[in-house]
């Protein structure tokens, strides 16, 4: 179960979201309750892609 991250474009705010296998229901901003939202891309996606070394600078360096 991800946690994505998401950004409103009706009001700004910044949040995360649990997205549960099998969930439709519309992704709504806490804020405002408005369902237009982006998605945003996360570091902490490359960082479980096993592609670690390439954005941190190398191995050894950033997130162990």
């Amino acid at each position: 179960m991800p946690i994505y991250e998401y950004t409103c474009e009706t009001c700004g705010t910044d949040f995360e979201k649990l997205v549960f296998a099998g969930d439709n229901e519309p992704v709504q901003c806490p804020h405002c309750n408005a369902t237009r939202v982006t998605k945003k891309m996360s570091s902490t996606s490359f960082i479980n892609s096993g592609i670690a070394g390439a954005c941190t600078g190398g191995a050894g360096t950033g997130f162990s």
